[in-house]
């Protein structure tokens, strides 16, 4: 019975010898979890992550952070010919406000009503919550329970998650609840 490096790394290979314009590393190990749900991903990880220092004579790196397999090194293109891996229209912050206020409103029921601001609407980015949303009690509720304020700020960059995390800590000034939301992809 084989190991887990060792299905790993088969499946690895398996996967880049049917992908000769080379894998991702995160998607190289995405495809594996998939296959192999019962092995953690971590063990993937660390199996994969210098596989062609492991298997050189089948793995090699075209470019840092990709995989491919050595069948198709003689069809290695020049970096001005490269094409792009995926043409990925630039998502806008804005786009994401009113579904996030949408959201916080039906879904997460933590507001009776929320709002889209955005931008510096109060001449401040750091006074200027992103969605801003208040819970008040209802009628039928038989506790009143007080007025609460929740702010959140929204990035679509993983760049910007520091200031994020700045700016939804100023948002505590004036809010009882502070969101900050960030792409699935940012670990």
């Amino acid at each position: 019975m084989a190991t887990k490096r060792e299905k790993i790394m088969a499946k690895a290979i398996e996967i880049l010898k049917s992908n000769p314009d080379s894998i991702r590393y995160s998607v190289l190990v995405r495809k594996i979890s998939q296959e192999f749900p019962e092995i953690p991903v971590n063990t993937i990880r660390g199996t994969v992550w210098n596989l062609e220092t492991r298997v050189p004579n089948e793995v090699y790196k075209p470019a840092r952070g990709l995989f491919r397999h050595v069948e198709f090194k003689e069809e290695e293109i020049g970096e001005e010919e490269q094409k792009p891996l995926l043409e990925i229209e630039k998502i806008k912050e804005e786009d994401f406000y009113e579904p996030f206020a949408d959201w916080l409103v039906n879904e997460l029921e933590e507001c009776t009503k929320a709002i889209a601001l955005g931008g510096s609407r109060f001449r401040d980015k750091w006074g200027t919550p992103d969605v801003i949303g208040k819970r008040e009690p209802r009628r039928s509720d038989i506790v009143k329970a007080p007025t609460e304020i929740v702010s959140a700020e929204i990035k679509a960059d993983t760049r910007d998650l520091i200031t994020a995390f700045g700016q939804a800590c100023s948002y505590k000034l004036f809010s009882h609840k502070s969101y900050i939301v960030i792409p699935k992809n940012s670990s």
